[in-house]
Parts: structure tokens; C-alpha cells; sequence
């Protein structure tokens, strides 16, 4: 059964378009990647490579072969002995495959600059124990992964950290693109008699304004929405986190947050998406595959592209968006609200109409080679989503409306679902909606979301307990196609949960979790760019590898991650352990299973990011 974490299998057929040059590396590749790996290979003592809040649990990871308690020091930037003790025996772990011990030193609130030295085993790298935010630019970074990654308009040196990313405008064609094989009119049946096409003219969408999806620059809008939907949510708990000025985007000095600048501008294209009638088209991307790396600009804009067949969950997706949009810009931008207001009523009507269109798929005479497919035979789920967000709309502008949507979300199956979510899987994201925005719904079912809430925090906190490495997935499965992804969208769970109950267990699991991205894993790696002594510094980007290595790749960026479900490129590893289905260095033109960046996965990056930096003070010592 397919994961809906997982992209689509298609995605395996970027093969087509790496260069000659690429494909006769391959082996070439493996031997530098084996060279690279073994001479940036991490110690055995796993620890958060930035450091940790002084009132956060403070749990090494240590790789050892003994089956008895070793000795450890926490040792100061002096040479003094800060703390010391023994560790406790993990033994196998499922995940990894690893052998490993725990070192618990959360009782050492001392600040400053420490190394771990365990017995036997090693010394860490150096980290820090602060009652200060641990990587307060971490948010703004990320969020610049926006910025860089526009289509339709010049991507600008004063915007970005290297101005060697400064490029012309990516696909400006988009404000007009045809409708792959006529599908527009044949699925409307607009044209067919001339009412709504002139004569000889074919339908075209205005798509223009979007961000490049992941490692190739295709557009879909249910991969859209749920990165939209994250950035949105932060916004709608923490509206002061990213003020107008506050970022480095040219909306900057506008009146409008910066936060709400950027989703603004990447969701220009989903109203676009709709046809004259009928259902949303699923996704827009070339026929063919774009060149790895992209270095001219001009070539790739010249590419044959158009706007693949509809689908009644990427309908859904334009509803949910466009709602959720206009109700935070309302207060700022009345006329804009109002607009996109509409075209979330039409889609919403659009996608009642027909409930259960599913896209067809790569490979089908309907659709070109070129993107991911992103398939989902689950509508119900996008429904419930669309609704809540329509819903806490209509009620916000006293809409008559309101009842309506109200209904639609209180009679569907997902009516309160919380539970782990991502592009495919996204009733949860109307449920944390519910919960995020004041309605009228009932006080007690409120009460139950927010109770079913605390379970599953109180789930994700046992399930970490239980692995060898602080991830917030079971090692007794496989690890998704972005499994990093996983692990975030668990850590804004964890952070709701925190925000609704105060229980501070949930707060320290969402640390314990980063410790796993910034380098207690299996890898030893941390897995956000330009953070920790050994960092990912290559991730499958078509547009930043052009510049790859002479130019590094911006703080900020999540990778993938692990995967051992579904590997479909030539370098990262099989038969492996699935914390450790990872490609390694400079592998990433030919690692998209593992290696890729996404607007989804950095979404939530942000999101936690800025939850962690805002939420600083409740784990200091005192």
C-alpha cells in the first residue's frame, strides 16, 4: 500500500533527465561518497551538534559494542568536570541497527561550551548548554527557503545569503499555460459548441506565481497546500513571529507581515488552477523532466509545459488554501480577502459537484512524464480539511455560508481526527485548525480534540522513549520517502499539544526531537544545512546544485532524510537499516530518494523552528 508521505514512484523517472555525464559518475560517485563518508565520518558519541536548553532533557546517544554501563564526563571549555556518571544499556536498536547506550546528563544546567567523553567510546563535538534560544535564526533561514525557490519573477542577490543564487524569472510562461491535450474543454465540455472558447483557441490557465515543489519545478497544489497550510497555522498562533521588515523578501515595508508576503505570493497560482469549469487541474509541469543541474535559465523556461488533468482532492486543496488566506488577510487586505474568498466558495462548489476524481497517474496517455505524481485515492480526508478551513472563514466574515461548511465538517468520519498527517493525509490539519482559530462549534467537542490531542502527544512522547535515537518514528517500520518530514509534522503536534495543555513532557520531547535533526541520529549527521560540525552541505536541488560546490547551499534547508520504503535512485543504499537508507556526501544530483528538499518539509521546519525560539524561556533552569 502506498504511504501518502511517500512522492509518487514517478519521481524515479528523473533519471531521464540527469545529463550523460551524470549517469557515467555514478560509480565514480559511490567511491567519492564512500571517500567523503569515511573521512567526515562522526564519533559514536551522538549528541545535539548546537546544544541545549538548560532545563531540556540532555540524552547522548553513544554507539558502543559493551553490554555494561560506561563512565562518562561532561567536561567544560576549560577542562573541568561539569558532570559525570554512567550510562544505561539500550542494547539493539531496531532503527539503526546499532548497538548503543544512553548518556543522561540532563541534571548539568551549567551554560557554556561542553563536550561528552565516554569510556571506550569517544568524545562528542563541542555544544552549547544555554538558557537562550538555541538557534534563533534558524526560522528566518528557513523561511528564506521561500524566497529562493519563487517562480514567475527574478530571484534577487540583495534576498538571498549568497548572491551567486541570483537568477531570472523560472518559468514567467506560467501566466498562460495550456491544458495538457485539451483536457480543459473535453473535462468542462466548454468549447465543445463554442459558448465559452473562440473558435480554434484552446483553453489556457494563468498559474503565474508559485514556488518551485521540491527537486524539480513542477506545481501541485495538495503538496502546496499542506506547506501553505503550516505556515499559515504558525501565523494563526503566533502572529507577531514574523512582523512586516522582519524578513528578506521585497514585500518588506508594505504594511504586511513578511510571513504572510511569502505565502501570498507562492499561492498566487492556485485560483489559477481552475479551468472555466470543472475540477482543478492536479499539477503543472514540463513534458520532460528538467536537466540536472539547471544552469541556463533560458533552456529550461523554453521547455514545453502545461497543466496536467483535474482531481477532486487538488479542488479541495485551492478551496482550503484560498480560505485559510483570505481570513488572515482580511484585516489587511479587505478586497484580496474577498477575491480569494470567492474563488474558495467556487472550488469548494466545484469539487461537490464531483467527489471522487482521481488523477490518473504517470504513464497514462493523459498525462506528460515531466512531475511527481502525488497520487491520492482518499477525498474524504481534503473534504473534511477544505471545510474546516471554509468554515472558520465564513464564520470570521459572518457569512451565511458558515452553516453550511459547519455541517460538512461536524457530519464527516475525520470530524475531530488528530493523528500524524502530510500531503496525502491532511483531516488532521483541519482538525489542529479547529483548534488553532475561535469557532462556534461545540464546547465539548472541542474539549474531546483537544483530549485526543494530549493522547497522541503522550503517544509520540513514548514512542521516542523507546528508540535508540530520539526520532518520533518507530523503528519497528520502514522510514518514508522524507522521513524528516515525519518527524517535524510530529513536533507541531507535539508544540499544539504544549500549547493547549502545558504539559512540559510534551515540550521536552519537541527538543529531544531536533536533537535528532541536528545530529543525535544514526548518521551523525545533522540534517538542516549550515547547522552543526558534521552537517548535510548537499541536497537534491536542481536550481542550487547548479551552483554546487562553489557555492554552499543556504542555512536552513531541510533534507529528506532516511528511507528505506522506496528507493528508486542509484546512491542511496539498500539492504540497510532504515535509519540508515541514506545517500552520503556529494551525492546529491543522483539521490533524490533520500536527499531531496521540499516546500512541505521546510514548511514545518519554520513552523518548529520558531515555536522552539518563542518557547525558549519555559526550559531554562530556574
Amino acid at each position: 500500500m502506498r504511504n501518502p508521505l511517500f512522492r509518487s514512484l514517478s519521481l524515479a523517472l528523473v533519471a531521464v533527465a540527469v545529463t550523460p555525464a551524470v549517469f557515467g559518475q555514478r560509480a565514480a560517485d559511490a567511491t567519492a561518497s564512500a571517500a567523503a563518508r569515511a573521512a567526515a565520518e562522526p564519533g559514536p558519541v551522538r549528541v545535539n551538534q548546537i546544544g541545549y536548553a538548560t532545563g531540556a532533557d540532555k540524552i547522548a546517544t553513544v554507539v558502543a559494542a559493551a553490554t555494561a554501563p560506561l563512565k562518562w564526563q561532561l567536561t567544560d571549555d576549560k577542562g573541568r568536570t561539569a558532570a559525570a556518571g554512567t550510562t544505561r544499556v539500550v542494547g539493539a536498536d531496531k532503527a539503526s541497527g546499532d548497538h548503543v547506550h544512553q548518556a543522561d546528563f540532563s541534571h548539568a544546567t551549567g551554560q557554556g561550551v561542553h563536550r561528552l567523553t565516554v569510556a571506550g567510546a569517544g568524545t562528542s563535538v563541542p555544544f552549547t548548554v544555554t538558557g537562550e534560544p538555541l538557534h534563533p535564526d534558524l526560522g528566518r533561514e528557513a523561511m528564506q527557503y521561500f524566497y529562493f525557490h519563487r517562480m514567475g519573477t527574478p530571484v534577487e542577490a540583495e534576498y538571498l545569503q549568497s548572491a551567486a543564487h541570483a537568477h531570472a524569472a523560472l518559468h514567467p510562461g506560467d501566466k498562460s499555460v495550456p491544458c495538457y491535450r485539451n483536457w480543459c474543454d473535453k473535462d468542462s465540455g466548454s468549447g465543445a459548441d463554442g459558448k465559452d472558447s473562440k473558435a480554434g483557441e484552446e483553453q489556457r490557465l494563468n498559474v503565474a506565481g508559485s514556488w518551485a515543489d521540491a527537486g524539480d519545478f513542477g506545481i501541485y497544489p495538495v503538496n502546496h497546500a499542506i506547506a501553505a497550510w503550516a505556515l499559515l497555522n504558525l501565523y494563526e498562533r503566533r502572529p507577531r513571529a514574523y512582523p512586516d521588515g522582519s524578513l528578506s523578501v521585497p514585500e518588506r515595508a508594505n504594511g504586511l507581515p513578511d510571513l504572510l508576503d511569502e505565502v501570498a505570493y507562492g499561492s498566487r497560482f492556485m485560483s489559477g488552477m481552475l479551468p472555466k469549469s470543472g475540477l482543478a487541474s492536479h499539477k503543472v509541469h514540463n513534458h520532460e523532466w528538467s536537466p540536472f543541474p539547471v544552469k541556463d535559465i533560458a533552456a529550461e523556461n523554453a521547455l514545453p509545459r502545461s497543466a496536467m488533468p483535474p482531481s477532486t482532492n487538488a479542488t479541495y486543496a485551492v478551496a482550503r488554501t484560498n480560505a485559510q488566506l483570505s481570513r488572515v488577510l482580511r484585516k489587511f487586505d479587505a478586497e484580496k480577502a474577498s477575491a480569494l474568498w470567492a474563488s474558495a466558495q467556487d472550488a469548494w462548489k466545484r469539487a461537490e459537484a464531483r467527489p471522487d476524481v482521481d488523477h490518473p497517474g504517470t504513464g497514462e496517455d493523459t498525462d506528460a512524464e515531466g512531475g511527481g505524481d502525488y497520487p491520492d485515492t482518499q477525498n474524504s480526508d481534503d473534504r473534511y480539511a477544505a471545510a474546516a478551513e471554509l468554515y472558520l472563514t465564513a464564520e470570521q466574515r459572518a457569512d451565511g455560508s458558515a452553516e453550511v461548511y459547519r455541517t460538512a465538517v461536524t457530519g464527516s468520519a475525520h470530524y475531530g481526527e488528530i493523528d500524524a498527517f502530510d500531503w496525502g493525509r491532511v483531516a488532521p490539519a483541519g482538525t489542529l485548525s479547529l483548534l488553532t482559530v475561535p469557532n462556534g462549534l461545540p464546547p465539548s467537542d472541542l474539549s474531546r480534540m483537544r483530549e485526543n490531542l494530549r493522547a497522541v502527544a503522550d503517544s509520540l512522547v513514548a514512542t521516542q522513549r523507546g528508540e535508540g535515537y530520539p526520532a518520533l518514528i518507530s523503528g519497528a517500520t520502514a522510514y518514508p520517502w522524507g522521513s524528516n518530514s515525519a518527524v517535524v509534522n510530529r513536533m507541531m503536534l507535539l508544540g499544539t499539544a504544549y500549547d493547549l495543555t502545558h504539559d512540559r513532557g510534551h515540550l521536552k520531547a519537541m527538543h529531544r526531537a531536533m536533537d535528532y535533526l541536528l545530529g543525535t541520529n544514526a548518521m551523525g549527521i545533522s540534517y538542516v544545512t549550515g547547522y552543526g560540525a558534521h552537517r548535510e552541505t548537499d541536497l537534491h536541488d536542481r536550481l542550487a546544485c547548479g551552483q554546487y560546490p562553489a557555492t554552499p547551499y543556504p542555512s536552513g534547508w531541510l533534507s529528506g532524510g532516511p528511507n528505506s520504503a522506496d528507493i528508486s535512485d542509484p546512491v542511496t543504499p539498500t539492504g540497510r537499516p532504515a535509519a540508515k537508507s541514506y545517500a552520503g556526501p556529494g551525492t546529491a544530483p543522483s539521490a533524490w530518494s533520500s536527499k531531496e528538499n521540499t516546500i512541505n518539509w521546510n514548511a514545518p521546519l519554520v513552523w518548529v523552528a520558531t515555536y522552539l525560539k518563542s518557547t525558549a524561556p519555559d526550559l531554562t533552569s530556574r
